[in-house]
């Protein structure tokens, strides 16, 4: 009997913990389905959110097709055809300046002039000497021929005449060296010296550069080295002038590739009538080789970026009974970026037309209007009736 007790006892303390298992198991069951009864509903009033608020307003434009040229990008210096510093090669007073800065000269043009006093008269003084010089040396000539004087005294003769001649042409050459000329054509800098100033050899005078054409040197990875020619054309642009292309050709390639980087060198020359282009600018260089391709193309101010990639809201264009416009958006994958638009390699096709602006205001499947001409198409978009 006290055995048959125990066991009814023992029993009697299990079957608690089995009810409370069971409870437990049927409020998760509840509580599951409830949950996914909420979201089933929360998604289905986000959605009717969606298609019952008020359009947007937003522009678009169509996506595009065009033929784009195969092109290589690189940043480069530009750098003059000539350049120079030009300075004193002998000490002397400026007596005279025949140059504003900035000015653009000729070659051989006069651009500073030093005192040359000294050596003019010298000069003077030597030339009369020359002449005498030359008389002695005739009459000399006449009497070795009559044996009337030794040939010593004949090669003196002919030697005082060499010597004069040798100091005279110093002189000039010494005059010739104080006049401080333009070596090319080209345009002056600032200049940096002044009337009466003592100049010694060495001393700046003026910069000149040859910018008309001008060069622009950059570098290219080795791998592009097999299809960059002379000739082709290169397309530069400058922060100076961020809405100008300055138009050129390539006019020297490196036969040698750089070990440290792995790239070389390529000079383009562009024409600078205007001087706008100055050496040293930066410069943002875009070689154009012949190969062409089709890509579709679309605003850049249609994209969006976040942390999941790029996106664009596509017009989906009303259902059937319905006179809403939606805005879906669709994951993009993009390509090169040229002037105001960007490739799109994936995601829309040509005709689609993307929202510009107003994204911000909009979520997947917003309800807009347009408010801006298509100038893809050329008509002016009516707006959408809600």
């Amino acid at each position: 009997m006290s055995d048959s007790s125990s066991s009814e006892s023992n029993a009697k303390r299990r079957r608690p913990w089995a009810s409370y298992l069971v409870g437990s198991i049927a409020l998760l069951l509840v509580g599951g389905a409830s949950y996914a009864g909420y979201k089933l509903y929360s998604q289905s009033d986000t959605s009717q959110q969606a298609h019952s608020r008020p359009p947007t307003s937003v522009t678009v434009a169509s996506a595009q097709r065009q033929t784009w040229t195969t092109e290589l990008t690189g940043v480069g210096t530009l750098t003059a055809v000539q350049g120079t510093e030009l300075t004193s090669e002998l000490a002397g007073k400026v007596v005279a300046i025949d140059f504003e800065s900035g000015a653009r000269v000729e070659q051989g043009e006069l651009l500073v002039q030093l005192d040359t006093t000294s050596e003019v008269a010298q000069l003077e003084s030597l030339e009369p000497q020359l002449r005498k010089a030359k008389s002695d040396q005739e009459r000399a000539t006449q009497l070795i021929e009559g044996n009337a004087i030794s040939r010593e005294a004949y090669d003196e003769a002919i030697a005082e005449v060499d010597r004069l001649q040798a100091a005279i042409d110093k002189q000039r050459a010494i005059i010739d060296r104080k006049k401080i000329v333009a070596p090319f054509a080209g345009t002056l800098g600032i200049r940096k010296t002044n009337l009466g100033q003592y100049v010694s050899p060495g001393d700046a005078v003026v910069n000149l550069q040859q910018i008309e054409p001008i060069f622009v040197d950059f570098d290219l990875p080795e791998r592009n080295s097999g299809v960059v020619d002379l000739g082709i054309a290169v397309r530069v642009s400058t922060s100076a002038y961020p809405d100008a292309r300055f138009i050129g050709n390539v006019s020297a390639i490196t036969p040698l590739i750089q070990e440290t980087t792995r790239s070389f060198t390529v000079r383009a020359e562009l024409p600078n009538q205007e001087r706008k282009l100055k050496p040293g600018m930066f410069a943002d260089v875009v070689v154009e080789l012949p190969q062409q391709r089709d890509v579709v193309t679309i605003p850049q101010t249609a994209i969006a970026v976040n942390a999941y990639g790029s996106s664009v809201f596509v017009l989906q264009e009303a259902e059937q009974g319905s006179e809403q416009t939606l805005a879906k958006r669709t994951f993009v994958r993009t390509g090169e970026r040229r002037g105001l638009d960007i490739e799109i390699i994936e995601g829309v096709e040509a005709g689609q037309r993307v929202v510009t602006s107003g994204q911000l205001k909009l979520s997947n499947e917003s309800p807009v209007t347009i408010s801006q001409r298509d100038v893809s198409e050329g008509v002016v978009a009516e707006p959408t009736k809600p």
